[in-house]
């Protein structure tokens, strides 16, 4: 997404909040004669929104089908889709990419991943995806999320490409197999090595968070460093550290039941659980999302979810079609 894109969505944010001040309205209009570049992102977001509200992805697909199947999927599938969430701005939540440039690939990126398409298995928006391994072990993939088999005579290993996985590792045919064939899910961060276990590996920006919920799985960052985290324990790794973490009051696991079970944790938490499964871009003000947050949730019903912390928290939600949905406190709604 283009920097003047990426500005027009905070303005439609901001000017549509309810709260705008005139300084507001008129740094907006300084913003637009700054350059046709700003006024042309503008008319486009505007657009494509009016647009999004009557025309579904099927639709687009068809017309994708209709006009040069080839060159212009070529095109979906290569567009760039960034993975690294905007932390700036006015609201916290970011967007990967929005409504614009290449359209069609931004609608089909909604409902599966295009960066995805290549994994040997994936996941497409709201779908979880349940697998057995070649050696018999049982995968689970969160919506959203991708991973590649590399299975050897020596190795048995899972790359991790994007959101999370949950395996229950087949047990060893023969006494001393797995440590001549170790089971290893390999993240950008490094790799957790099962010891005969039951365990959890989500992808998110810059780290990785395993969860074990079954023996002992081992740790290793890229730097060398190794750690064991044990039944119902986690940690987070980065590539030169690893951080245990106290999940006393989270469930990290729970997408694999369909859930998303917090107690006193940040609103923050709940709309970053919700995101693989909502087709449009969720967002959350930062003092939403500092809200703490008692309930199980289900994951398959996102815009149920928001409707009951709309009715339970002084939060409101407002929706831009849906393509675009903002969080925000209800006292900061005019």
């Amino acid at each position: 997404m283009d920097i003047a894109t990426d500005q027009a969505i905070d303005w439609l944010v901001r000017l549509d909040s309810g709260h705008a001040t005139n300084q507001d309205q008129q740094a907006f209009a300084c913003w637009l004669q700054q350059s046709p570049a700003h006024a042309q992102a503008w008319d486009r977001v505007q657009g494509r929104l009016s647009r999004g509200q009557a025309h579904g992805v099927e639709p687009m697909l068809a017309q994708l089908r209709q006009h040069g199947s080839a060159n212009l999927g070529r095109q979906a599938l290569i567009a760039p889709i960034p993975t690294a969430a905007r932390r700036r701005g006015l609201l916290r939540g970011g967007l990967a990419t929005v409504l614009l440039g290449t359209g069609t690939a931004w609608l089909i990126d909604r409902q599966t991943p295009l960066t995805m398409l290549v994994a040997d298995l994936h996941t497409a928006t709201g779908e979880r995806g349940h697998h057995w391994l070649p050696d018999g072990s049982e995968l689970l993939l969160d919506a959203r999320s991708g991973a590649d088999i590399a299975y050897s005579a020596t190795q048995r290993l899972l790359r991790l490409r994007e959101g999370a996985l949950l395996v229950q590792v087949a047990p060893s045919a023969t006494p001393g197999q797995a440590a001549r064939r170790p089971f290893v899910v390999q993240s950008a961060q490094g790799q957790a090595q099962a010891l005969g276990t039951r365990f959890m590996v989500r992808q998110t920006e810059g780290r990785t968070l395993v969860h074990v919920l079954e023996h002992s799985v081992r740790l290793t960052t890229l730097s060398g460093l190794q750690h064991d985290v044990h039944q119902g324990g986690s940690a987070w790794m980065e590539a030169d550290r690893i951080t245990p973490v106290d999940h006393a009051r989270l469930a990290p696991a729970a997408w694999s039941d369909g859930l998303i079970d917090v107690r006193n944790q940040p609103l923050g938490e709940v709309i970053d659980a919700l995101r693989p499964y909502q087709s449009g871009v969720l967002r959350i003000s930062p003092e939403a999302a500092s809200l703490r947050v008692f309930g199980v949730f289900p994951l398959d019903r996102p815009a149920q979810v928001l409707q009951d912390l709309e009715a339970t928290h002084p939060v409101h939600v407002r929706h831009w079609g849906p393509w675009l949905t903002v969080i925000d406190l209800r006292n900061n709604v005019g």
